[in-house]
């Protein structure tokens, strides 16, 4: 396969689950600021949720004050911000029609019709009454671009780094979801387990359309280690790190390594599958849930970035990240290389 070819499919892959992603942490602000005793604790939720999206430094400043329709704004509609959902989708259709020979109909009609209908959103498409609207359906977007790849893209090269930006993006935002619990929440430590507690783990699981999962799986209440396992360490959750991590792997393995270079990313790869892989719940929340995260973060962006640089197109906005923002999630942004 050409490099642009698998360059334009990936690409495609990860902006459709960028915006995906930057309407579930939308969704979780939403849900956040909805809590009972919320705005009397004096959480700021929505520069956290800027912060986890990585684009701290595109907003700029005032990031103090965002609030809900700011916070909505630059991660929904703005066009200099290039990992808004707006900007995503036009990226990922921009893509797309590039590569429209390595791609079914299906697959094009999804995402072009997603494209045709987000130019035309605006802010008053989210407002109080129509804020769960707009979420659910960039969501159903994503699963119409999803199902149009599994039910007709041939299992080859194509389908592989395709699925290889999918889960590359979503380990990297499962991560940053989990540290909305850190940024906005932080419960004193006499409030840990509290009703208030237990119901912003729980709005962290609804954002994830994990809580059915969790209930299904556990059987028991709400915690914060078992919201842990859940998203990071079940391997049969489809959202968790290692299950992205499992699907890195497999894809890569698929892709196949035939230089140095590509034998290198296979095994930072499989370094991260098996850190994930004997990890457990328990011994990341005593590590530091905040600091764990980080790491991981730091760790996805380092690994796409080398896949890009190896496979050769490492050309398009990416999450960027260095060992010095590794102390602090909140320095990781949205750049462009």
């Amino acid at each position: 396969m050409l490099s642009r070819t698998a360059q334009g499919l990936y690409w495609m892959s990860r902006y459709v689950e960028r915006a995906e992603n930057n309407a579930r942490l939308l969704d979780a602000g939403r849900r956040i600021e909805g809590l009972p005793g919320s705005e009397a604790s004096g959480n700021t939720e929505w520069p956290s949720i800027i912060i986890a999206a990585g684009c701290r430094e595109t907003f700029g400043e005032g990031l103090e004050e965002a609030d809900r329709d700011k916070a909505t704004y630059h991660l929904a509609f703005d066009k200099e911000n290039s990992s808004s959902i707006l900007s995503c989708f036009h990226s990922a259709r921009e893509n797309a029609r590039a590569m429209r020979g390595a791609i079914t109909s299906e697959v094009w009609t999804a995402i072009n019709s997603t494209w045709s209908e987000f130019r035309t959103k605006t802010m008053a498409d989210v407002d109080e009454r129509r804020y769960v609207d707009f979420v659910e359906t960039v969501l159903a977007s994503s699963f119409t671009f999803r199902g149009a790849i599994n039910s007709t893209l041939l299992r080859d090269e194509r389908q592989w780094f395709i699925e290889l930006g999918k889960h590359i993006e979503r380990a990297d935002a499962t991560a940053r979801l989990l540290d909305v619990k850190y940024h906005v929440l932080l419960p004193k430590a006499d409030e840990v387990g509290a009703g208030l507690d237990l119901l912003q783990w729980q709005q962290i699981l609804r954002a994830a359309n994990a809580l059915r999962a969790f209930r299904h799986v556990y059987r028991e209440q709400i915690s914060a280690p078992r919201v842990v396992d859940l998203l990071v360490v079940n391997s049969q959750s489809p959202r968790s790190l290692r299950y992205s991590y499992e699907a890195i792997c497999d894809n890569i393995d698929n892709i196949g390594v035939h230089t140095k270079a590509q034998r290198a990313i296979a095994d930072i790869a499989r370094e991260n599958r098996d850190k994930l892989r004997t990890a457990d719940a328990h011994s990341i929340i005593d590590y530091g849930l905040h600091e764990w995260l980080t790491d991981m973060i730091v760790a996805t962006n380092e690994l796409a970035n080398k896949l890009g640089e190896s496979y050769g197109f490492f050309s398009q906005v990416d999450r960027d990240a260095t060992e010095e923002d590794a102390a602090d999630a909140s320095n990781i942004e949205v750049c462009a290389p």
